[in-house]
């Protein structure tokens, strides 16, 4: 749990939503055990939700971790495919492993390398794009996936709220409050840019919503 919203009303929130299947579950206890971040489950049924009501043909996912929220929407994928990017070796193919167990790996391009590198790169315009990798790197990744994101696209981006270090400034090390001042740069530029509309729903550590102006 987060320390963003107040334990009691995660915890009631989380209650209400279906049951994880047996392959998330596993996933998300092999997480717990290894340390390894993935998206919570209020947020995994957001992003299912959102792919469901957007129908995106196209989806960049930057962080595919083990790939829990790339098979959240897939699930909800009538057709498309998602292209992720994960840096780490041992977790993109576990990510491959699980996307077969889960019946949706023809719905997914598993990309390994450094998503810094590879987004710039890209020629593809994306429906959609979820961000989940280096929370420092986000402005960087907000400017590589403004030429991909076609207009009226949508950016979904997870943990902005950082357990609330984006208002309480109170925190150990110099490498964690250089990464908290990026995030408020992040969140902040969009009050600004008039070709995004952002809302940041409270939900697990914070998700940031943006819809690219037609």
């Amino acid at each position: 749990m987060k320390d963003v919203l107040d334990l009691d009303l995660q915890l009631y929130l989380r209650n209400l939503l279906p049951q994880e299947d047996a392959l998330l579950q596993e996933m998300r206890s092999f997480a717990e055990e290894h340390y390894i971040s993935i998206v919570d489950p209020e947020v995994g049924y957001l992003l299912h939700l959102l792919t469901g009501l957007v129908q995106p043909q196209t989806i960049l996912e930057i962080g595919t971790a083990i790939g829990c929220s790339a098979i959240y929407m897939a699930r909800a994928m009538e057709k498309g495919t998602i292209t992720t990017i994960e840096l780490q070796e041992q977790r993109h193919r576990m990510a491959l492993e699980y996307f077969q167990r889960a019946g949706v790996a023809e719905k997914i391009d598993a990309r390994l390398g450094d998503a810094r590198k590879l987004v710039p790169e890209m020629e593809a315009q994306y429906d959609m794009i979820f961000m989940d990798a280096a929370k420092g790197q986000y402005p960087e990744f907000l400017v590589a996936a403004d030429d991909i994101l076609k207009p009226g696209g949508l950016l979904v981006a997870d943990n902005v709220l950082l357990n609330g270090w984006v208002v309480d400034l109170q925190y150990p090390r110099h490498r964690q409050k250089t990464m908290v001042y990026r995030m408020k740069a992040f969140l902040e530029h969009f009050k600004e840019d008039g070709r995004y509309q952002c809302s940041v729903v409270p939900l697990g550590d914070g998700v940031a919503i943006i819809r690219k102006v037609k």
